[in-house]
C-alpha cells in the first residue's frame, strides 16, 4: 500500500485533514504487519472499509497487532472455536490459548454533535458530564454484544481463555478511569475495595456479578435496561468470558490513526484462578503497558 492510497481510504471513510496527519505513521505499521505475514485479511478489511466506525475499528486492530509484531509475539488474526464466526485475535501463553474480541467505543453522538457545533460557532468547546453512568451502560452493552456465542464457544475448553477488549478512550470526554471499568465489569462491591467511594454507582450491576446475588429495585431496572441479555436458555457471558481488557489510546483524539495503547484487565473471578490470571497478565504486560494513573 502506498501513502496516497491510504490517504484516499482515510478520506473515503470520513477522515479529514487532521486524520491525514497520522496517515504516514499508520502506513509504517501496516507495512510492518505485511512483513510479519498472517494479517492479509485484516489489511484487506482495512482497505475495503467505507464507513467511519468500521474503518476506525480496523485501525485499532492494526495498532494492537503492531505491538505484538514489535515484541516478537505470534498473534493470529481470525481464530475459530468451532462456531460460525471468527474471534478477532488469538495468541498462546504457555498452555493457554487467549482469544480476544475487540471493539472501539466512540464518543456518544449527542456530545460529538455539541462539540462540533461549538467548534464551528466559536472555535472552542466546553461540555460538562453530569452523569457518567450512561457510559458504564455503553461499556456493558458492548461487552454483551462482543460476547456473542456465534464466535465464542459457551463451553470453552480448559486451556482456552476468552476475553472481550473494549477501547474506552473517548468516553466521558476522554476522562474515563479504571474505576468506571471495574464498575462495568464487576460492580460496586469489588470496585469499593480499590477505588474512592465517589466511583460507586449503587444502581449498577457488573457483567460478572453472581446470578444469585440479591438486587435492589434500581439494580433490577439496570439489568433490564442495559444488560442486553435474554434468559431464554442462552448462556450468560459470565459463564464463558474470562475477563475484559480495557484499552486506552495515546493520543485518544478521534483523528488519530497511529497511536500507543495501554491496557488494564479485569478478570471474572468465577472462571479465573490467581495463578492463571497472573501468568497471562505478566505475559501480556510485556506487550502492552499499563495505563498511567
Amino acid at each position: 500500500m502506498q501513502l496516497d492510497e491510504l490517504m484516499a481510504i482515510v478520506q473515503a471513510a470520513g477522515g479529514g485533514c487532521n486524520a491525514l496527519e497520522y496517515a504516514e505513521p499508520l502506513l509504517n505499521k501496516i507495512n510492518r504487519l505485511k512483513g510479519a505475514g498472517g494479517y492479509e485479511t485484516l489489511l484487506a478489511q482495512l482497505q475495503s472499509a467505507k464507513e467511519e466506525g468500521d474503518f476506525r475499528g480496523r485501525v485499532l486492530e492494526v495498532n494492537f497487532a503492531n505491538l505484538f509484531v514489535e515484541s516478537g509475539t505470534e498473534l493470529q488474526y481470525g481464530a475459530k472455536q468451532g462456531m460460525s464466526g471468527d474471534v478477532d485475535f488469538c495468541w498462546q501463553v504457555g498452555e493457554y490459548q487467549i482469544f480476544l474480541e475487540m471493539k472501539l467505543l466512540g464518543q456518544d453522538k449527542k456530545s460529538r454533535e455539541a462539540i462540533n457545533q461549538q467548534l464551528a460557532d466559536t472555535g472552542f468547546y466546553q461540555l460538562c458530564v453530569s452523569d457518567d453512568s450512561f457510559d458504564v451502560a455503553r461499556i456493558q452493552r458492548d461487552i454483551f454484544e462482543k460476547s456473542s456465542i456465534k464466535k465464542f464457544n459457551p463451553l470453552p475448553k480448559p486451556n482456552r481463555i476468552n476475553i472481550v477488549a473494549v477501547d474506552v478512550s473517548e468516553l466521558q470526554l476522554s476522562t474515563i478511569d479504571i474505576g468506571d471499568c471495574l464498575l462495568a465489569a464487576v460492580g460496586n462491591e469489588i470496585t469499593a475495595k480499590y477505588c474512592h467511594p465517589i466511583c460507586l454507582r449503587p444502581a449498577v450491576v457488573g457483567v460478572f456479578e453472581s446470578a444469585g446475588k440479591a438486587l435492589s429495585p434500581d439494580q433490577v431496572e439496570w439489568v433490564k435496561c442495559f444488560h442486553n441479555f435474554s434468559n431464554s436458555g442462552v448462556p450468560h457471558p459470565r459463564d464463558y468470558i474470562h475477563g475484559v481488557l480495557f484499552l486506552f489510546r495515546h493520543p485518544e483524539a478521534r483523528a488519530a490513526l497511529s497511536y500507543d495503547l495501554s491496557a488494564e484487565i479485569v478478570w471474572n473471578s468465577a472462571l479465573m484462578n490467581e495463578s492463571c490470571a497472573r501468568s497471562i497478565f505478566e505475559s501480556f504486560r510485556q506487550i502492552v503497558p499499563a495505563k498511567e494513573q
